[in-house]
């Protein structure tokens, strides 16, 4: 039987859930027949350090390592790869950074990319461990050869059949509560998906993991999955983290009658989707089958940098499906994103002029916020080289990360919240202006939300609707 040790690396911005991707992994191997074990390195409460892991993994004795990988991050994971080094047969790196910079994994101490969705690489993986399939054979990694080189399988291949994948939560005993929760006591699933992909071509997006193009889950299968998870673990809320859950409006509808129908108890749920891809009929049907809250991704408030991130929504239509939204007694959340090399001063006063217009109708912002070029983005491919910041993330000084102080501790809290430390990295050289419209944005976010939560209590902050916010 082959060993598996799955690794989330140490991350200084701690998860508060299991990560999805890595459960879908973790499911794909049990069913394979493989021993697996899983660190959450990354984890809110994981108590251990790197000596940590590295004794874990000895006393494994893995086959296999696999490391989630992510761009942010990543200096961390090659310092733990390196120690780990020659502690199994095969080390493997997957994930987002993974797909975009393959060579760059093997030449950090890595025996294999991968590149894609990684379920069924990985059960091929170990039929070739096992001595039944040829490594080149395999889609979608790049791989060192005994003699130095580089070797390739085929190109990645998209899985159109979601529902022949193992459900998920079949992997939860792998992922210890307390790694969550401190008590324990509460099992944290790591979400759902109701698809993968999402058609659109933001300029800033990373999703080359699942791709562009769109496919999506039987609404039985969905179903099986979430009455599954009750049955077992006894939740009721779900976060569906597909990037555009309504991409299929038809598709989306016969699961919201399916959750009304079939489901064994009343579920909660939220969504993430587009402003332009939804309609009052639909979302109307979404709170009926228990969706409670939508987030849409909206990125500026100014119509030319929307059509230069390529977004595809105007401001007009976020508006209206805020408003949608609302009248159907949605909580609603509105993603920005500023500092685009583009943007000027005056886009950046129309957006925080925005942020006022839709505020009676958003219900948090997201925090943060300051543009990031990731590798593989138009945003990283058209300016890493003018801007001087090529391979920032192999940079010590790009993988810090403060966390936020305790709230009781509120004038530290109340700094922390409004800020964020991506606008020093400076990685577009903004201007002094830029920066400071940056951080307006950025603090009247934050007291929105602040005030949201009953935690601020500011005077000048009454945001109201405009007969044109009412007209749209």
């Amino acid at each position: 039987m082959t060993r598996v040790l799955l690794i989330n690396p140490p991350s200084p911005e701690q998860m508060g859930t299991p990560l999805l991707g890595l459960q879908y992994v973790a499911s794909a191997l049990l069913a394979k027949g493989c021993e697996v074990r899983v660190i959450d390195a990354a984890a809110r409460y994981f108590n251990g350090d790197t000596a940590t892991i590295v004794n874990q993994t000895q006393a494994f004795s893995p086959d296999l390592i696999g490391f989630s990988l992510f761009t942010r991050w990543v200096w961390h994971a090659y310092g733990l790869a390196a120690r780990l080094a020659g502690s199994c047969r095969l080390l493997v790196a997957g994930g987002a950074h993974a797909t975009v910079r393959p060579d760059e994994t093997l030449d950090r101490g890595f025996d294999i990319a991968v590149s894609g969705e990684a379920e069924l690489v990985m059960a091929a993986l170990v039929d070739y461990m096992e001595g039944r399939r040829q490594i080149e054979s395999i889609p979608g990694i790049r791989f060192r050869t005994p003699d130095g080189g580089r070797g390739a399988g085929p190109p990645a291949a998209v899985n159109d059949d979601l529902d022949g994948l193992p459900m998920p939560f079949l992997a939860q005993k792998l992922f210890d509560s307390r790694w969550y929760h401190p008590s324990g006591a509460t099992v944290v699933p790591g979400g759902m998906l109701a698809s993968r992909g999402c058609p659109a071509r933001c300029t800033f997006c990373a999703n080359y993991v699942t791709g562009r193009k769109f496919r999506f889950r039987s609404a039985a299968n969905v179903i099986a999955e979430l009455n599954a998870w009750h049955e077992r673990y006894g939740n009721t809320f779900f976060p569906f983290w597909d990037d555009a859950l309504s991409a299929n409006p038809a598709h989306l509808a016969r699961l919201c009658e399916s959750f009304e129908r079939d489901l064994k108890f009343p579920i909660r749920w939220s969504a993430i989707t587009r402003a332009n891809m939804v309609t009052p009929e639909l979302l109307r049907l979404m709170r009926r089958a228990g969706c409670v809250s939508v987030n849409f991704g909206i990125e500026s408030g100014d119509d030319q940098i929307l059509r230069v991130i390529k977004k595809g929504v105007t401001t007009e239509q976020v508006a209206r499906a805020l408003r949608w939204a609302k009248d159907e007694g949605l909580t609603t959340a509105a993603n920005f994103m500023l500092g685009f090399p583009q943007e000027t001063p005056d886009a950046l006063q129309r957006t925080l002029d925005y942020m006022h217009r839709i505020a009676p109708l958003v219900d948090s912002f997201s925090t943060l916020g300051v543009a990031v070029p990731f590798p593989g983005t138009p945003l990283y491919d058209d300016y890493h080289r003018g801007y001087g910041f090529t391979d920032w993330w192999l940079g010590q000084e790009y993988s810090h990360y403060c966390p936020p102080p305790p709230i009781t501790e509120f004038d530290r809290f109340y700094r922390h919240y409004i800020d964020d430390a991506n606008l020093e990295l400076d990685f577009f050289a903004y201007s002094d202006r830029v920066r400071d419209l940056i951080r307006q944005c950025l603090k009247y976010k934050a007291e929105h939300n602040l005030c949201r939560m009953g935690l601020l209590r500011d005077p000048v902050y009454r945001p109201e609707p405009t007969a044109a916010l009412h007209s749209a």
